[in-house]
């Protein structure tokens, strides 16, 4: 049931929050630790391309007849870039693993493995 939010959501989250951490480990033992720059600079195109981007993602999301989990992640992303603070886009990217882990939940839960994308 849609919205339903109980012990096996609990479990399915645990399951994915599991897969997240083995994929990262895996990474991690393919690359080592990796520390990359934030940004190539900080001059202001850096920061108001992805607000424009965030911006018609959330016009999209606006519309429940135009809104996709794809629709919902970009938004995410695309404000976590266009943060001039580093608090702020750490919090932009926490929003967004949240948003990947409730699309990957929704596939989990659908009554049949990999069902239809349009959530049934």
């Amino acid at each position: 049931m849609p919205g339903s939010d109980s012990l096996d959501n609990a479990r399915v989250r645990a399951f994915i929050t599991r897969e997240v951490l083995e994929e990262r480990m895996r990474q991690h033992a393919k690359y080592g630790q990796q520390q990359h720059r934030d940004r190539a600079s900080f001059k202001p195109v850096e920061f108001e391309f992805p607000a424009m981007l965030a911006h018609a993602e959330r016009q999209i999301n606006d519309d429940p007849e135009t809104k996709t989990w794809q629709s919902i992640l970009l938004e995410q992303v695309y404000g976590a870039m266009a943060a001039d603070e580093l608090q702020a886009m750490r919090q932009g990217l926490v929003q967004a693993a949240a948003v990947l882990m409730a699309w990957i939940e929704d596939i989990d839960t659908r009554p049949a493995l990999g069902g239809d994308v349009d959530g049934s």
